[in-house]
């Protein structure tokens, strides 16, 4: 590239000197110098040095001229194009520098002249901002003190907020005695505000009225009875004084009247008016009734207050349902504490005696009564007093009543505390019944009995070796004939029939419940008795036969119990409970200590076998008569068995226990002829005259002298309508060995043929022998002949 070309590619003088804007005169300045010498850094020639020339000679014009268009601008233009040529003379600055120019004379001057102005403009348009602001503050002040002037309290709280809010955002500003005065304008608004309630609503009186309230004081200059009300929500002061007031009506009107309990009350109001005004004052007082007030006239402490609090809803709240509510969260705690104390605590007395449960139930009925109408009445709930709240209270999440920690007390404290009363006196209640129940069982040392069920003629039960079916169940108690029990058993059901009918009688399901679990409390007296007794239990038979009849005598009476109070239980608990399972906690120990002793006494019994020494070799004088002397011993001990046991016991219960004691005697005999592994001739003639005694008299002997005799013994008073033909066919099914021995004793004396005869006929099968058993006995008896090789070969294939 030629000089001259490159000289030609820069920017014409006259287009760049027309450009006012900064930017592009300083963009032509520097590109004309840097292109330059980009382009000839490298050259050191005439034609170099020559064009250099022209270009410096071409930026000092275009300055120059720049320069002068400043100083004209300055002069004659507006104040846009001042300020834009300032910028533009900025940065020209170095670029002048650079090529040793210098702005024209005055330039310098206009300069710094234009900056002061500037400030003097800034600072000018800050006084007439602040002039302005004075200005809006002194005619909110006007409206202000205007308001507050005509009683119009509701636009001066309105007006006093807004001067807060303005007050807030010009901390700092030179304002601090403004933000001062709105504070001190606050406080007196206020002041009078609180001044309009507490003449509205007097309530420091300590004689009649007891409370005075003037609705017209709450108006204000206009026609809204809740102005004062409204104020002080906008100024966000209606909390602090609801609670003030709260206060002072408790102290001074509603506790004292709470004082007068348990007296009745004459409760008043008194309405004048002033018709020249259009006002009206209500007059509240109460006094103890005294007998010429009629019963119209009389009231209970809970109705006067409810009525006091009717009226100041009414009254001095215009029934504003936010407002009432405000008044309560902040009146109700300390109302329901002076109710406790004053009408409820006197009645914990009560609970040194738990009998008066009764009176007490009633009387708390009472007070959750007045709870509930009182919480309704000051519409405590959260929900209308969280809409009542201040904004600036909501956006905290706090609303002025729900947010409370008055109001997060909660609203049942009078439930609370008559619920707290009533468990502890259910307990004490429950303590008593335990401790004397308990008192009953261990005072009782005579044991002293009396009969209780009735008698009915026993049915067999098939045996199962007679049927397939299930065997079915046994009857209940109650059917199985008379019975004896302690009469200390008695007392303790009387006790707990008692208990459980008092608690139905106060309709109350948690003092049923507590009264239910008290006699499950008692029931444990049964079936887990103390180490003492249970070891007295295991050691006589007839207290382990009380104890049996006992728990199954409770158990029956306690299935029944629940049908038999009125109202039955399950109008208060439901149809689900009963005693049902304690019942059958009671049947089981009962059932366990019988079968304890059943097992004891067979094993005493089968102890005395042992003497006879199997019965083998009988034939001899002294085994033989060992053996009678234990078939004599068996017989007496059967016999005392029957009389100890068989006239406690019901008949049928009585029977079986018999039958299994005598079950296990006789398989133990059986037992022991079947181990004997040949019985010779004279055996099979002396053994069946020795244990005969057993099969014929054992039964009777077991079943005791009250059911020997029928109904002519006078023990047998205890199941007349038995008799002994019934009672032995019981006693051969609960003991199948009676029918198995006395077949095997006939056995003995009788030819092979016969074996032969009634194991095809199958008599030995039902009487329970096996086939193994058979074989063993015709081994025992018979000689190893043709025909016994057959007999034993019919009954092993069979």
């Amino acid at each position: 590239m030629q000089y001259t070309e490159f000289l030609d590619s820069i920017l014409p003088l006259e287009d760049s000197v027309q450009v006012v804007s900064s930017t592009a005169c300083s963009n032509f300045c520097n590109s004309a110098c840097y292109r330059c010498h980009g382009v000839l850094q490298t050259q050191d020639s005439w034609d170099y040095q020559h064009c250099k020339a022209q270009i410096s000679r071409r930026q000092s014009q275009a300055l120059q001229q720049i320069y002068q268009q400043a100083a004209e601008g300055y002069r004659h233009g507006s104040a846009e194009d001042a300020a834009r040529l300032h910028d533009v003379l900025e940065q020209l600055e170095p670029i002048s520098q650079r090529q040793g120019l210098s702005a024209p004379a005055g330039m310098s001057d206009l300069i710094s002249q234009h900056k002061a102005l500037q400030q003097q403009i800034a600072e000018t348009q800050q006084r007439a901002a602040k002039l302005r602001l004075v200005a809006d503050v002194e005619k909110r002040q006007a409206h202000f003190e205007a308001c507050l002037s005509a009683d119009e309290y509701l636009q001066a709280a309105e007006c006093l907020r807004g001067l807060s809010e303005f007050s807030q955002g010009q901390q700092g500003s030179g304002f601090s005695g403004f933000v001062q005065q709105c504070r001190d304008q606050r406080a007196a608004l206020q002041e009078s505000l609180q001044e309009l309630v507490d003449t509205a609503v007097q309530s420091e009186s300590p004689h009649q009225p007891q409370l005075v309230i003037s609705p017209n004081w709450l108006t204000g200059a206009g026609t809204d009875p809740q102005e004062v009300w409204q104020a002080l929500q906008s100024l966000g002061s209606l909390q602090e004084v609801i609670s003030k007031l709260a206060k002072h009506i408790c102290q001074h009107v509603l506790t004292p009247l709470l004082r007068l309990h348990p007296y009745p009350v004459c409760f008043q109001t008194h309405l004048q008016r002033d018709l020249d005004e259009g006002s009206y004052t209500i007059e509240v007082s109460y006094s103890v009734a005294g007998r010429q007030q009629g019963e119209e006239e009389r009231c209970s402490v809970e109705s006067a207050v409810l009525q006091c609090l009717q009226v100041l809803k009414q009254h001095a709240f215009g029934n504003n349902d936010s407002l009432v509510c405000q008044l309560g969260s902040m009146l109700w705690p300390d109302l329901a504490q002076e109710y406790i104390t004053h009408c409820m605590k006197p009645s914990q007395a009560l609970l040194a005696d738990a009998s008066q449960l009764r009176n007490m139930l009633d009387h708390f009925s009472t007070a959750e009564e007045f709870e509930t109408a009182a919480v309704q009445l000051l519409h405590l709930g959260g929900g209308v007093a969280a809409a009542a709240a201040s904004p600036e209270q909501q956006e905290e999440g706090a609303a002025a009543v729900s947010g409370s920690p008055r109001a997060e007390a909660g609203e049942s404290r009078i439930h609370d505390f008559a619920q707290h009363c009533i468990d502890k006196a259910m307990h004490t209640k429950r303590m008593q019944v335990v401790e004397e129940a308990r008192d009953i069982v261990v005072r009782d040392t005579k044991y002293e009995t009396a009969v209780v069920g009735e008698d009915v003629l026993l049915t067999p039960r098939q045996s199962e070796q007679q049927t397939a079916k299930p065997e079915p169940k046994g009857p209940s108690l109650q059917e199985a004939g008379p019975f004896k029990i302690t009469k200390v058993t008695h007392t303790v059901m009387q006790l707990m029939g008692g208990v459980i009918q008092e608690a139905v009688s106060s309709g109350s399901p948690a003092v049923l419940q507590s009264m239910c679990n008290a006699v499950l409390d008692v029931a444990l007296l049964f079936t887990s008795p103390s180490p003492k007794l249970a070891e007295q239990l295991q050691q006589v038979a007839q207290l382990s036969c009380l104890h049996y009849n006992n728990c199954q005598y409770l158990a029956h009476e306690l299935v029944t119990l629940p049908f038999i109070v009125r109202p039955p239980m399950g109008t208060l608990l439901g149809p689900k409970w009963q005693f049902l399972e304690v019942a059958g906690d009671l049947k089981e120990a009962g059932q366990a200590q019988l079968d304890f002793q059943i097992r004891r006494q067979a094993q005493e019994v089968v102890g005395l076998l042992g003497a006879a020494q199997g019965f083998q070799k009988v034939t001899s004088g002294q085994k033989g008569i060992a053996a009678r002397r234990v078939v004599a011993q068996v017989l007496h001990s059967l016999s005392k068995l029957g009389d100890a046991l068989g006239g406690i016991l019901p008949s049928q219960v009585y029977v079986q226990a018999a039958g299994q004691v005598l079950q296990h005697v006789l398989q133990t005999i059986i037992d022991d002829l079947m181990s004997i592994n040949d019985i010779s001739v004279d055996e099979s003639e002396d053994l069946p005259k020795i244990l005969g005694p057993l099969v014929e008299e054992g039964p009777l002997a077991a079943l005791g002298r009250a059911h020997q005799s029928g109904s002519h013994s006078p023990k047998a008073a205890l199941s007349p309508a038995t008799n002994k033909r019934v009672l032995l066919q019981t006693m051969k099914l609960a003991a199948p060995a009676i029918v198995k021995l006395q077949e095997l004793l006939e056995l003995m004396d009788v030819r092979l043929v016969e074996f032969e005869d009634r194991w095809e006929s199958g008599r030995l099968q039902t009487c329970g022998f096996e086939s193994q058993e058979v074989i063993h006995l015709v081994k025992a008896l018979f000689e190893d002949t043709e025909m016994r090789r057959r007999v034993l070969h019919i009954v092993a294939s069979t």
